[in-house]
Order: C-alpha cells, then structure tokens, then sequence
C-alpha cells in the first residue's frame, strides 16, 4: 500500500472509524468519492493527512486507487490538524463537542479568533460561539449543552454575576441565564450597559432595570479608509465585532473626557 496513516489519524479509536463506515462505503459506491483524501509525500510513499474513513470506506469496495489532495511537504501538527479539522467542517463530519474543541484549541494557539477562523477554514462567527462556551462555569456548560439556554445567554448571566475576586455566583447566573431567554435584543443591550454603569447592584436588579424602557439613539458614521482598517484591526485584537469594537472607542472615549 502507498498510503500510510499519520500520527493525528492513528489516534482515532476504532470505534469511531468504524461507526458508520458500511453506509459510507455504499454511499461511495453509488456516488463515487466526492471528497479526495489529503496526503503528503514521504520516502516512497503517501502518509493520510485527512480522509481516514474515506480509505477505509473504498478499501472495503476493493479499489486499487483513491483521487488525493497531494501537499508538497509534510504539514507540522497544527497544521495538520488544521487540514483535517476544516476538512471535517465542510463535510459537517465533526460532531458539536469536536468542533468546539478544535475552535477552542485553535483560539487558544493563534490568540485571537480571526487568526482561529482562518486557520480552520470556518466562519468567524462560528469560532466567536464556541470559545465563549470554554469561558462558561459547568453549570452553565449544561445549560447550553441540554439546549435551555443560548451561548451568549450563558455568558451575559456569568458577567453580571461575577464578584470582584472573579468568582461566580453560580446559582445566580443560572437563574439570570434562565430569565434570558425572555429579553429581547434591546432589553439584552441594556443589561450589558447597566453591568457597565451600575456594576454594584444585585443580579436580580441588573435584570429588573434591564427590563424598563430606555432611550437610544442611533448613529451611522463615515470615516476615512485608514481609520476604517485601523477599527478592523482593533477589532480583531479585541475579539469583536467591528460595531463592538467602534461603541467601546466612543463610550470610552466620552467617559475619559468627562461627557458621561
């Protein structure tokens, strides 16, 4: 055989490979292979990058040859990973807890979310959901994992529950991460800001003057293209949004100058 396992794909367990494995084969067989392998070359032979189920799968339909991404020099390790995981995101064959941990450890090598975003393949957004999951307690893990309550829900009840010695009040982000889920965007927008000027009040009255009425004003603004891409920049550097990034500027900016 010209084609070798490498270390990551070693380490697959058995069951995993084999689970499904007889369906994927009868799907290669009445479609064909839609999504080569990926391999290097090494001393005479190919070593498997990404695509181990795929070989499998035609192994068990006794094919001589299988189509192959060929790389010109042998991947380092996150490089490695990097290939097979974005691989396995476009073929949506990553369960949720693989794809988290991927976004995870990829955030935590290349710093920021953008560079994360861009090394895997995936979108932005999608990286930003699951890192805000690692920073969660386990109790609020569970939340989001049994589905009762939405990422950022689990993340705003963490903030406006955390003490000043950064410990957490857990019984109170989980009650706080409950009654979430009945506000509204604006009324979500408001807590954030009241977490910010009113750091000092309870949790429950966090979210009772969350829920009155305020006034807003919104603004567009134009500015020239280098102040445009320094915003984008700041903006990875920060793990926002380019309109988080741009409210953060102004009201801190107003509230250095003594405007609020």
């Amino acid at each position: 055989e010209l084609i070798e396992v490498g270390p990551e794909q070693a380490r697959t367990s058995k069951k995993s490979l084999e689970e499904g494995i007889d369906e994927l084969a009868e799907s290669i067989k009445r479609f064909g292979l839609l999504h080569p392998v990926t391999v290097f070359p090494e001393e005479g032979k190919y070593i498997l990058v990404a695509g181990q189920r795929r070989l499998l799968a035609v192994k068990q339909l006794d094919w001589e040859e299988i189509p192959a991404r060929v790389l010109s020099t042998r991947p380092d390790n996150i490089e490695a990973k990097a290939i097979s995981f974005s691989e396995n995101f476009i073929r949506r064959d990553l369960t949720t807890p693989e794809k988290r941990n991927a976004c995870i450890m990829f955030h935590r090598r290349y710093g920021n979310m953008r560079a994360a975003s861009k090394a895997l393949g995936i979108q932005y957004e999608e990286v930003r959901e699951f890192v805000k999951y690692d920073r969660l307690h386990d109790e609020l893990k569970k939340l989001v994992d049994d589905r009762t309550v939405k990422v950022d829900e689990a993340v705003r009840a963490q903030d406006i529950s955390e003490h000043a010695d950064g410990s957490v009040d857990v019984e109170a982000a989980k009650r706080a991460a409950l009654e979430l889920t009945n506000f509204n965007s604006e009324q979500k927008s408001h807590l954030k800001d009241i977490e910010k000027g009113q750091p000092t009040l309870s949790v429950d009255e966090k979210l009772e003057e969350a829920k009155k009425p305020r006034k807003t004003k919104k603004y567009s603004i134009v500015m020239a293209l280098k102040y445009a891409e320094g915003l984008i920049k700041a903006a990875t550097d920060m793990d926002k949004t380019e309109e988080e990034a741009a409210e953060a500027f102004i009201v801190e900016g107003l509230a250095r100058g003594g405007y609020v």
